[in-house]
């Protein structure tokens, strides 16, 4: 299946949207389990922009995000880590379902362009719980996520849609060095309403909907014949 290139999505009451992707893959494409070793199962993907090195000890270099019928894919590949595989502290990815900068997390001093319900540390999945205060860094564990994460600056992820709410859509920002506010994945993604994040959004595949109309048209037909 091929990655589906979208144009920029904008809000009145968000950041501007970067870039908006998706890729659909076949159920079982790709292989997120502990010690696979292997990523040319992602080779029909269209990953986010690659980020500049900015020589910070952990370091993103780009994100690519997929999705089958039950699980979305999320595959991390870095300049550099500081530490073997992972570490909840150093990789964080920020997901904003709703796409609300109104709602969510939005960061020390609300200072993110996104406001996230939901938080992929590492390898585990946390939902938030602040509600309207940002006071507090308050989120529910959900649970660990299926993940390969060798080598160590490329990682894959993947978990079932359903534990984020089955989003058709939501925005992404990531974060490495959480506490030490080091590299942002896009860099504008600290700039509030006026910084930067990317989208991704799960599109039927065109031939679906080819289909769905050619079977539309011929049984009007049918019922048309006497």
């Amino acid at each position: 299946m091929r990655s589906l290139l979208l144009l920029p999505l904008l809000t009145a009451a968000h950041g501007a949207s970067l870039l908006t992707l998706s890729n659909p893959v076949a159920d079982g494409a790709i292989v997120t389990t502990a010690g696979n070793n292997d990523r040319s199962d992602w080779t029909t993907t269209t990953a986010f922009p690659t980020d500049a090195d900015e020589s910070y000890a952990t370091d993103f270099q780009s994100i690519t995000i997929a999705h089958d019928s039950a699980r979305f894919y999320i595959r991390e590949q870095f300049y550099r880590t500081s530490n073997s595989g992972f570490f909840a502290g150093n990789q964080i990815l920020l997901f904003d379902t709703d796409q609300s900068s109104g709602s969510g997390y939005t960061g020390p001093g609300g200072t993110y362009s996104i406001g996230a319900e939901y938080l992929l540390e590492g390898t585990n999945l946390y939902a938030f719980t602040g509600g309207t205060s940002q006071s507090a860094f308050l989120w529910d564990y959900l649970g660990s996520v299926s993940y390969d994460d060798f080598p160590y600056n490329d990682h894959e992820l993947s978990f079932s849609r359903s534990l984020i709410g089955s989003p058709e859509t939501f925005d992404f920002i990531a974060v490495s060095d959480y506490f030490g506010g080091a590299d942002l994945y896009p860099d504008s993604a600290n700039g509030g309403d006026s910084g930067g994040y990317y989208t991704y959004t799960v599109v039927p595949e065109p031939t679906t909907g080819l289909l769905g109309l050619v079977a539309a048209l011929r049984l009007m037909r049918r019922r048309r014949e006497p």
